[in-house]
């Protein structure tokens, strides 16, 4: 994975604060994460690098929140930036476009018909494979599940 040393802020408006400490609490639980401090509107904690792994490393984050109006904005800071290597994605992506360039010669070159099924069979893993990579890694996808959860119970009231 790769790693900079560049806060990253992740920011969800909107959000009803009522049960938010309690929710924070239960999400850092069930990444395998761990709370360092709690004060007023703001929490502390530490994420696994991966889901439920903390043997793997982790990044330090705080979470805040100020209520107004309309509901909460919270804001996720983590200490650092994780995402999936970029050249590993471009490599992904060109190997998808060089089996779809065989998969499109198919009907110009006949010879080309077993070269083809397996170009048009990477071109079509490659674009699943591209939808399956969240944007933002594992802090942006604790705060989408974060305001999924608190919007779904204020929904259930």
């Amino acid at each position: 994975m790769s790693t900079t040393g560049e806060p990253t802020e992740f920011i969800e408006e909107r959000v009803p604060p009522a049960g938010l400490p309690a929710a924070v609490h239960d999400l850092v639980e069930l990444y395998g994460g761990s709370i360092s401090s709690t004060s007023g509107e703001s929490i502390e904690f530490e994420l696994p690098l991966r889901r439920g792994v903390a043997a793997s490393g982790g990044i330090a984050c705080r979470l805040s929140w100020a209520v107004s109006d309309e509901g909460a904005t919270v804001r996720l800071v983590c200490d650092r930036d994780v995402d999936a290597p970029k050249i590993q994605r471009i490599l992904l992506l060109a190997a998808g476009v060089v089996g779809a360039f065989f998969w499109l010669l198919w009907p110009f070159f006949p010879n080309l018909g077993a070269l083809a099924w397996v170009g048009g069979a990477i071109a079509i893993a490659a674009y699943f494979l591209s939808l399956r990579r969240t944007s933002g890694g594992l802090a942006s996808d604790f705060l989408q599940r974060l305001a999924r959860h608190q919007r779904s119970v204020k929904d259930e009231e």
